[in-house]
């Protein structure tokens, strides 16, 4: 049952180097329009910047996932 739930979810899951880069490059860049105006005392400021960061750790892991897989 193992098995065949992680084959189905390997067959799923076939993320490409492009999208990747490209979610990293967007992430990377909106992550540098925020700190360009430091707002730390705004909820709003700090749950995007948390999202931010959250999303550039998560394109490099699947970068890296996807260049040890090849």
């Amino acid at each position: 049952m193992y098995g065949a739930v992680r084959k189905s979810l390997e067959d799923w899951y076939n993320p490409s180097i492009q999208s990747a880069v490209i979610v990293l490059m967007g992430s990377i860049f909106c992550l540098f329009l925020f700190l360009n105006s430091p707002d730390f005392t705004n909820p709003y400021y700090v749950f995007g910047v948390g999202v931010m960061g959250f999303t550039i750790v998560f394109a490099v892991l699947m970068l890296i996932s996807v260049l040890l897989k090849r």
